[in-house]
């Protein structure tokens, strides 16, 4: 426990004045809190997954509250607590800038929530801010509480009102937990640095939900090519640009490129896109709703998986779009760049692309043969079935957690 301190106390010199208040108020209530924890009995059995995000990302919605339902099929007593979903009540997508002050009620409130829960296992989904409650429930349940971390993405970098990032936090999250859990191999190349045991799971979708459509479909003039994601950052506008000028290479009135998504950088995407697209056909659809992702997903004909920015975060990304178009029975065309060539079989299951040009001439093909692309989308439906499916994660996350069973 000493050890425990002494990284705190590390980890805090960078934080400044007004954070150092706030750790001095969490000291304060630590001893009551501590006091309270012990006059209520705990269910050891009970699995909690632990996200400072909520079910409209496909993070949480995949890893806490997809693993959540797959564990209770398998009888455990699990539960999802969602900072976005349970304790702020945010009815949409949340606002980008959270103050310290807000975001510590919200800690201090996931705390609580987590002591009232009981769990015996704490599954904490890309924790970067919420290393506080985090330590203090390790703190008062030291024998009898196992915390793992779960990173699906390159989230080294993200920081705390520009004061602490989550490598600064490292030494904390390493000292309390019992592994990493991890959804690509260069996050396991990374978190092996830092963690004595560090598992793959990557991010699968649920088969039965994303799955291809049974209603007879007639034949199309156009043909779908669709983007699905979130457009909060600049390399998300790079990957729609990428998009737009394959389909100017294309020039076939038939084809339809159908960008799916919002974010606080979608207007630069359109501004971007229209300068370009001379001849390509190109819609912005907006946000979709999740539970609504299956029925848009039956109207399309191939899934992009696009990846033009070759950093550590790009690299780390476990690719769940892809996963959903080939659960759907359609076939991808990707970049081949992190984890896609993993999991495509090119010509296969779908296509593996580098250059606009490459891109442009597997779309070319996809378009002209329809026989490639329903073989195309059977094997990838075959993959999904077989391998590439959240019971087939959460087995593994099951016997990670539980290892007597």
């Amino acid at each position: 426990m000493i050890s425990l301190v002494k990284k705190l106390f590390r980890v805090t010199r960078i934080l400044g004045v007004s954070s150092v208040m706030l750790l001095g108020a969490w000291a304060v209530f630590l001893p009551v809190l501590w006091v309270y924890a012990q006059f209520f009995p705990r269910k050891r059995d009970r699995i909690l997954f632990w996200t400072n995000e909520g079910f409209r990302v496909a993070p949480s919605r995949l890893r806490c509250y997809g693993f959540c339902g797959e564990m209770k099929k398998r009888g455990a007593d699990a539960t999802v607590l969602s900072f976005w979903d349970h304790i702020a009540h945010y009815k949409g997508l949340p606002p980008f800038q959270i103050s310290l002050f807000r975001r510590t009620l919200l800690l201090f409130e996931a705390m609580i929530a987590a002591m009232h829960g009981r769990p015996g296992i704490l599954v904490a989904q890309r924790p970067f801010y919420e290393f506080l409650p985090l330590f203090c429930l390790k703190f008062m349940y030291p024998f009898t509480l196992k915390i793992w971390t779960d990173v699906d993405d390159w989230i080294y970098d993200f920081s705390l009102e520009s004061l602490i990032n989550f490598r600064d936090t490292l030494p904390l999250h390493t000292s309390i937990s019992e592994g990493c859990i991890v959804s690509s191999q260069h996050l396991e190349q990374e978190m092996s640095k830092y963690y004595k045991r560090v598992e793959i799971i990557p991010t699968f979708p649920d088969s039965f939900m994303f799955k291809p459509s049974t209603d007879s479909r007639p034949t199309k003039d156009l043909l779908v090519f669709s983007w699905t994601g979130t457009i909060c950052m600049e390399m998300n506008v790079r990957d729609v640009v990428f998009l737009v000028k394959t389909f100017e290479l294309l020039k076939d009135s038939r084809a339809v490129l159908e960008i799916v998504g919002e974010g606080n950088f979608l207007e630069e995407a359109r501004r971007q896109a229209g300068k370009i697209a001379k001849h390509a056909n190109v819609s912005f659809l907006g946000w979709r709703e999740p539970e609504t992702m299956p029925h848009y997903y039956a109207g399309i004909d191939v899934g992009l998986y696009p990846l033009t920015t070759h950093d550590d975060f790009s690299r780390s990304k476990s690719p769940t779009k892809l996963f959903e178009y080939m659960a759907c029975g359609k076939p991808t065309v990707a970049t081949n760049f992190g984890e896609a060539p993993r999991f495509i079989e090119h010509g296969v299951t779908g296509f593996i692309a580098s250059t606009t040009r490459e891109f442009a001439n597997c779309c070319s093909m996809l378009l002209n043969d329809p026989h490639l692309r329903k073989s195309m989308g059977r094997n990838a439906r075959s993959k999904i079935e077989t391998e590439y499916n959240i019971s087939s994660a959460a087995s593994k996350l099951n016997e990670i957690l539980n290892p007597r069973h």
